[in-house]
């Protein structure tokens, strides 16, 4: 049997805090808590288990306190909480224009071009839900993995299929290998949970502290949140078999590989189930008719925080630190097989606290499926990969409200974790830092010659947020430490990061909120990066795309002067001359927030080829004209050069709505959203458009003549979530 490998495990440290002295009228609340902003975000090792185990139990009890003490000062505010308690004509947008073009493509067994997952560093591959090599189509449907011919064009069909467990949303593909994340729960995956003695103590996996709201502790216990990491064997297209399943502790984040080795960032929330308000405090809030004493709240609070401490520190290290499994052929793991996710042989605690929920690395060696585990205390964030290490962000989110009147407070402070590769390829711990303000995604990191570019806005929360900046901070590794050489600061003043990239010594920024700025920034000097240049045009771009030297290619939203916006929005931009950056073209489609496409927030639904000079975003939105109401979902096509953007015809999948049903009330409101196309491929001169329901095959060169093959993904009266009694069943 494989077996994990037990990697490094990286804990909060102790954080003192007091009780009731928080609730001081001439203070504020945080001020009491001993909550070190200014500390490098470092890391300590500890002692032993038994101070690994206090750590954690500190992290929960910091989190607690300060959950508590916001609702303490709700209670004695007397209720003042705070926020607490145009037409889509899509016809009309994708003119249906044939292309000239009608060269034939002398067929081949094997294509010479097709496009591959957009990525954003050029040999660190990303999962995604559609993979081809150019023969063949691998798509994740619903449960299954599809393998699909694909090549010859007009010859499409399905080869095979095979149910995963659980819920599988993307794959790696690795030759005759697809390695398949999934999300599911403990107990659809591994046999053998200890069953609970009535009359005993309960001896199975347990989240610590109470149940309550009327949630079973069966339910908690038992489907707690797992991540599986699938090894599909696919030598025989018509029947994928699995090899291995490796079964993590809590919900994948974001995924890599490089060569043989696959990196799966994880996020383990530990729930422990406890009480933010006193009982029988329902009056103490909104609508308040009478003061309530502040001594009788502040008893109830403080007796709230003791109670909470109380079932915190009833856990044990094993409560706290994720388990992993390993199954053969697509049987259920034992319970008893699983093993700790890290060790007390090697413990860190960051000087500066980061939240109660633990960030996982797990390292796959494809080859001897061996694992390696680090783990670090920390919030869901970012993950990046560069060829020399992974990046996991944690942004500390929630304390703000303690310091809503000082100025100097960092509203949001982003910790980052380097793990470099060793010569083996597996990550390893190397170094932290810390930035001002959060990164919106991946794209906001970038490891350039030995130093990491971090994007980050300073929000100042909903009542500053006039007085938001963003900023680029340049991190460089020294001593364990990843720290800031060069920062440049006062990027779109009152506005936040939509848009941004780092190519070679440049970074490009776009800020919005009601127009949109165009930064160039220079890094030729890390230690002084500096704005070399500024263009402000109306609206925005959420995501850029390197064409060719000196030239953007962007998608986002259109809009005007006064900041309306208006549709789904492809444009260019020269930037060859740095101080003085310029809009080429662009080509809008749709008008307003009817108008939607994932290729706004989702780089892998961006499918620019290259070979071809050709680009494919899908795009989707609700139309009402007079020949139809409704919504529609199709791919949008447009030739690119630097010079011209050409809007091609459009591919639309509302055949396959209306063969789900699309005709009755029923098939539009519940089957609409299956038609969406998500996913593109190009091969040679052929698209193929893929939503959840089936897949298109058009020429490129020919649109008039239609789809030349299509596939059914998904027929209606088998998807299981669709109630065919509620909709007369047919």
């Amino acid at each position: 049997m494989k077996r994990f490998k037990l990697g490094l495990l990286v804990l909060t440290p102790v954080l003192a805090f007091v009780l009731h002295g928080c609730a001081d009228s001439d203070g504020l609340p945080g001020e009491s808590m001993n909550l070190d902003w200014s500390k490098a975000a470092a890391l300590t090792a500890a002692s032993d288990c038994a101070q690994a185990e206090e750590w954690i139990e500190e992290a929960f009890i910091t989190q607690m306190v300060l959950n508590v003490e916001r609702n303490r000062r709700c209670a004695l505010s007397s209720g003042d909480c705070g926020w607490y308690r145009g037409d889509l004509a899509l016809d009309e947008a994708f003119p249906q224009t044939s292309n000239a073009d009608q060269t034939n493509t002398e067929d081949k067994d094997t294509p010479e071009d097709f496009s591959e997952t957009n990525v954003q560093v050029e040999g660190v591959d990303e999962a995604d839900r559609v993979k081809t090599d150019g023969v063949h189509i691998y798509v994740i449907s619903d449960q299954d993995l599809v393998v699909l011919k694909s090549w010859p064009a007009a010859e499409t069909q399905e080869l095979g299929r095979i149910r995963l467990d659980g819920y599988p949303s993307k794959f790696f593909l690795k030759g005759d290998k697809a390695i398949v994340m999934g999300q599911t729960n403990l107990y659809s995956v591994v046999d053998g949970i200890p069953e609970k003695d009535d009359d005993g103590p309960d001896t199975r996996p347990a989240f610590p502290g109470d149940y309550p709201g009327g949630y079973s502790e069966d339910y908690h216990r038992d489907y707690r949140p797992v991540t599986t990491v699938t090894i599909v064997d696919l030598a025989d297209k018509a029947e994928p078999k699995v090899e291995t399943t490796y079964i993590f502790d809590g919900y994948e984040i974001d995924s890599r590989s490089i060569d043989n080795k696959v990196y799966v960032a994880l996020n383990r929330y530990i729930e422990i189930y406890l009480e933010y308000w006193p009982e029988d405090s329902s009056g103490w809030y909104y609508g308040q008719d009478q003061r309530i004493a502040e001594d009788v709240i502040n008893a109830a609070f403080d007796k709230l925080i003791e109670e909470n401490i109380r079932i915190i520190k009833s856990g044990t290290l094993a409560d706290w630190l994720p388990m992993g499994w390993v199954s053969q052929g697509g049987e259920k793991a034992n319970y008893e097989d699983g093993q700790t996710l890290g060790s007390c042989e090697n413990l860190y605690a960051p000087s500066v606290f980061s939240g109660q929920a633990l960030l996982s690395l797990a390292t796959l060696d494809l080859e001897t499926g061996n694992v390696e585990v680090s783990t670090v205390q920390g919030e869901w964030g970012n993950v990046y990969a560069s060829h020399e290490a992974v990046y996991l962000a944690s942004t500390n989110w929630g304390f703000y409200w303690w310091w809503e009147d000082k100025e100097d407070f960092p509203f949001v402070q982003t910790h980052i974790h380097k793990f470099a590769f060793n010569k083996s390829g597996f990550a390893n711990y190397a170094a932290s830092g810390k930035v001002l303000g959060y990164a919106i995604n991946q794209f906001a990191f970038d490891e350039y010659e030995g130093k990491l570019r971090v994007a980050t806005t300073d929000d100042k929360g909903w009542w500053n947020n006039d007085k938001s900046e963003s900023r680029v901070t340049v991190l460089e590794e020294k001593g364990g430490e990843l720290a800031e050489i060069g920062v440049v600061a006062g990027l779109g003043l009152g506005e936040r990061i939509y848009g941004v990239r780092f190519i070679g010594d440049q970074g490009y920024v776009v800020t919005y909120k009601e127009i949109d700025p165009l930064y160039v920034i220079d890094l030729k000097d890390p230690t002084n990066p500096t704005v070399a240049g500024e263009l402000k045009i109306p609206g925005f771009s959420s995501y850029i795309h390197p064409l060719e030297d000196g030239f953007l290619l962007t998608a986002g939203r259109d809009g005007d002067d006064d900041g309306s916006v208006g549709g789904v929005k492809i444009e260019i931009f020269d930037v060859t001359d740095p101080a003085n950056p310029k809009s080429v073209t662009k080509a809008v489609v749709g008008d307003g927030w009817n108008t939607w496409s994932e290729a706004l927030f989702n780089h892998k639904a961006f499918n620019f080829f290259r070979a071809r000079n050709l680009l494919a975003i899908p795009v989707s939105g609700w139309v009402d004209s007079d020949d139809f109401w409704g919504y529609k979902s199709e791919l949008a096509l447009f030739k690119v050069t630097k010079d011209e953007i050409e809007t091609l015809p459009t591919i639309s999948h509302m055949n396959f709505f209306e063969d789900f049903g699309g005709n009755d009330h029923c098939g539009r409101y519940g089957g609409y959203w299956q038609a969406t196309i998500y996913r593109s491929v190009f091969v040679e001169d052929y698209v193929y458009s893929l939503s959840t329901l089936g897949m298109q095959v058009h020429d490129t060169r020919n649109f008039e003549q239609g789809s030349v093959a299509q596939v059914t993904l998904l027929d209606a009266k088998s998807f299981p979530y669709f109630n065919w009694d509620a909709c007369g069943g047919y």
